[in-house]
């Protein structure tokens, strides 16, 4: 698990900086590898499905039918991942490492049957008319995204980051040879492409977690024990990934910002690529913070643990306690100087980059709001990395149940205010419940000793 940070240390050894590009680099590829793989895979596919598709329709069905998969999968996923990252990191606490496999088994099973029979009732009532075949491929891809969601989440608590992006270059890239094989078949072949691309996705993420972690047992539930669940963590993972679609699901489903695609999917052209573009502008925030927190939050941290489970001295502990908290501090304004540097690069070349991929220069407005909001997103994900680290289950929860009302809320009055508006509900959202969560994070650093001694 500390492979990653010993590699970074390895890395700023020198000091020099081409050693801070190296290391910077490599976090950015880490920790944002996954995310711009799947997305650019499915911007990829599409225009190559425009070469060989006769009906241009079925690529844009194509795209919004893997959106709302991605969405949701992702929201379902949701109520599971935090509980079983804390069910994990308790048992690696015990030592007890043969209870990984079985119960990673067991919530794989849980997440992706219940998954499977969800989405049968949807599709089933809503899919009447688009044909059996989609359905059914929509169906299974559901069920694949949820087993791989609940994987990704474990091997990233488990810091396994290097064969994370492995697996997704190899399941995206398998993704993007079939879409160019079957774009001929049109909807069926691209659907059927991104459904194998999953599939193996799935198998060898799961194949690393059962050779790294062996066990006599196959399946267990021993994390659904009452005395194992956190409900906190329940709704905290729910809250989060739900508040992060929020402003995506009040343009869909307006019917005065969106349009009809396929069964009852709609999405809204005007929204959907700023705010897909604005979430790849958020690279150098991501590496920053992948950078601080495993390159050096981390050991500061451990030596914060073991110097109050080992009985250091008064002196001892309020030194180590300091320089924790300044790593800590460090984080959120690092994180934002280079995300504002990054922003404010992009917007200096923003034309340049619009007119190179042949968009509408009218979406700039909006893309230069989202990616404000998706700035401000970096510093939210930056706290509640912290509040994880130290256990402020019902701060983050909190954070999480602001930030899902107030996107829902302000996304809307976004939409009633008039097209100048959009976008603005999302920055809001963030903006608000960033600042509380830096509320938070303070009163916590300035009495952490105590709550350390006296709230345990």
């Amino acid at each position: 698990m500390a492979g990653i940070g010993f590699e970074l240390k390895r890395i700023l050894r020198d000091r020099k900086l081409t050693s801070v590009l190296r290391a910077f680099g490599y976090s950015a590829m880490l920790s944002s590898g996954p995310y711009f793989i799947s997305i650019l895979s499915i911007i990829f596919s599409g225009w190559l499905a425009y070469r060989f598709v006769e009906d241009k329709a079925l690529v844009r069905q194509f795209q919004v039918s893997v959106t709302y998969l991605v969405a949701f999968s992702l929201v379902y996923a949701g109520f599971s991942q935090f509980v079983l990252s804390r069910y994990v990191s308790d048992r690696i606490f015990e030592k007890r490492f043969q209870a990984v496999l079985p119960n990673f088994m067991g919530a794989l099973v849980l997440n992706m049957l219940s998954g499977f029979i969800i989405c049968a009732v949807f599709v089933i009532l809503a899919f009447k008319g688009t044909g059996t075949l989609y359905s059914i491929l929509f169906l299974f891809t559901f069920t694949t995204l949820c087993g791989v969601w609940t994987i990704n989440i474990l091997l990233t608590s488990l810091k396994s980051y290097r064969y994370i992006l492995y697996s997704f270059l190899a399941g995206y890239g398998t993704f993007l040879a079939l879409s160019y094989l079957l774009a001929g078949y049109g909807l069926r072949g691209l659907m059927s492409s991104f459904l194998t691309g999953q599939a193996i996705l799935i198998v060898m993420l799961s194949g690393h977690l059962i050779r790294s972690y062996r066990s006599e047992k196959i399946v267990d539930f021993d994390f659904t024990r009452s005395d194992r669940i956190y409900p906190s963590l329940i709704l905290t993972g729910f809250l989060y990934n739900t508040g992060v679609w929020a402003d995506k699901f009040v343009f869909w489903f307006n019917e005065a910002t969106s349009e009809s695609i396929i069964g009852p999917l709609r999405a809204s052209v005007m929204y959907d690529i700023p705010v897909f573009l604005a979430y790849l502008t958020i690279a150098p925030g991501m590496a920053s913070l992948f950078l601080k927190v495993e390159g050096e939050f981390a050991e500061v941290y451990d030596r914060y643990y073991k110097a109050v489970t080992e009985g250091a001295t008064l002196d001892r502990l309020y030194s180590i306690g300091d320089e924790m908290v300044d790593s800590a501090r460090t984080i959120i304004l690092d994180v934002l100087r280079v995300q504002a540097i990054g922003t404010i690069f992009v917007f200096l070349f923003e034309r340049l980059i619009f007119r190179f991929f042949g968009l509408s220069l009218l979406y700039i407005p909006l893309f230069n709001i989202l990616s404000i909001g998706t700035f401000l997103q970096l510093m939210l994900m930056s706290i509640l990395a912290l509040a994880f680290y130290f256990d402020k289950r019902r701060e983050a929860l909190i954070l999480s149940g602001v930030f899902l009302f107030l996107n829902l809320v302000f996304s809307q009055v976004s939409i009633s205010l008039g097209p100048y508006y959009y976008g603005y509900g999302f920055v809001l959202s963030l903006l608000v419940s960033s600042l509380l969560g830096v509320i938070f994070l303070r009163r916590f650093f300035n009495e952490v000793h105590y709550q350390t001694f006296m709230l345990h």
